[in-house]
């Protein structure tokens, strides 16, 4: 699944934002015309499930408070994805992201 987003200070395009094609620890994204590359050492699954794992330890087990951070960047990419939707709803049309 390709993903192209366009703003007022350049674009950015990922032929695989589903899912890395080019291998489970490697992607690539594209801002305006530079390719970049991230690499891990696990697959983007298993670093979440990881991740998730550290955070219900430290609230669980350590006693620490959740963190701020996952509600904010679940919120924008739920709005990123309804965009995406909308747009494909409405013929591929250019869609604004809203807060």
């Amino acid at each position: 699944m390709e993903l192209t987003a366009t703003g007022t200070e350049g674009n950015l395009h990922v032929d695989d934002f589903v899912g890395p094609l080019i291998g489970e620890s490697e992607a690539k994204f594209y801002a305006a015309s530079d390719e970049h590359t991230v690499t891990t050492d696990l697959p983007q699954d298993a670093l979440m499930v990881t991740e998730l794992a550290c955070l219900v330890k430290g609230i669980r087990g350590n006693g620490l408070k959740p963190e701020k951070k996952w509600p904010t960047m679940s919120r924008k990419t739920q709005l990123v994805l309804d965009v995406v939707k909308a747009s494909i709803e409405r013929g591929f049309e250019a869609v604004e992201v809203g807060n």
